[in-house]
């Protein structure tokens, strides 16, 4: 054995550096204690301090194949979160929901991947409208309060023989941060002017989420793509668009395969990812 000679002092603040190092650890381990009553999403939830893309872990997992449907990993600071046409998904570490969701909807053929952004889409909105009215989810995926960006989703599929085998849905959730690099950006803690427990949002979150993978798992498509369109930003609506150049037009729908519909004076045009832009 191997003896230490600590001061007094110094024996108080290494058993204080222990205690503090338990408290944390312990911390870091019930941090996302999933709550809800759910079959599967969520019930095992991996939490990294830190990391450079909750995506990218996940899909590590899937490789490795360690990965049930319903796994979330979840951290605090991303520090290479990925967003809609290349971006970089940036939040303030600490202060909002950055997570991944592992899904495997072998049920849904390559041609349907849109329908999954839907359901994942409408359960995010779900869980939002409970805090008053004003939510929107703009397509493809993005969620929105009036208009400013409150969330993002990226979705990850992966394809065998034409059904979509793995799943990987990015979140990003802007919930306490206040503030922000770009104006057209909010949070909830801005429009409601309350803090919030990320924990307890996490697990109404996957509740919902949840329920809508379910009813697209059921067959219930008609139903979700009706409810889709009545909480699409600009659905019957009027606006300002530009696809090579500026238009005005309203969205009618969306096609099977996810196309964006708009009405101009002459026809209606489909639009896919990256074609047109909200103006």
């Amino acid at each position: 054995t191997t003896s230490l000679n600590f001061s007094e002092g110094a024996k108080s603040l290494f058993t204080f550096i222990q205690y503090l190092w338990l408290y944390v650890s312990k911390l870091h381990k019930s941090l996302y204690k999933i709550l809800a009553k759910t079959l599967f999403v969520g019930k095992k939830v991996i939490y990294l301090p830190t990391c450079h893309s909750t995506n990218d872990v996940a899909s590590e997992l899937i490789k490795k194949g360690g990965a049930h449907e319903g796994v979330i990993v979840i951290t605090d600071n991303q520090t290479a979160g990925k967003g809609q046409r290349g971006n970089t998904w940036i939040a303030e570490p600490g202060l909002n929901l950055t997570f991944s969701l592992i899904l495997k909807p072998k049920f849904l053929a390559a041609s349907e991947q849109f329908n999954l952004n839907i359901a994942i889409s409408l359960g995010i909105h779900k869980t939002l409208s409970i805090g008053g009215d004003g939510f929107k989810v703009k397509w493809p995926n993005d969620i929105y309060h009036k208009n400013k960006k409150l969330g993002g989703i990226l979705i990850q599929n992966t394809i065998k023989n034409n059904s979509i085998e793995d799943s990987i849905i990015g979140i990003g959730m802007n919930i306490n941060q206040t503030d922000f690099s770009l104006p057209t950006a909010t949070s909830l803690r801005l429009i409601s002017d309350q803090e919030y427990d990320l924990n307890s949002f996490l697990d109404k979150l996957c509740h919902n989420i949840e329920s809508e993978y379910l009813k697209l798992k059921s067959g219930k498509i008609a139903t979700l793509k009706e409810d889709y369109l009545e909480n699409l930003l600009g659905y019957n609506e009027e606006r300002l668009f530009r696809a090579g150049q500026e238009f005005r037009g309203t969205i009618t729908g969306v096609s099977s395969t996810g196309k964006l519909q708009i009405q101009n004076l002459f026809e209606v045009r489909e639009f896919d990812f990256k074609e047109v832009e909200f103006l």
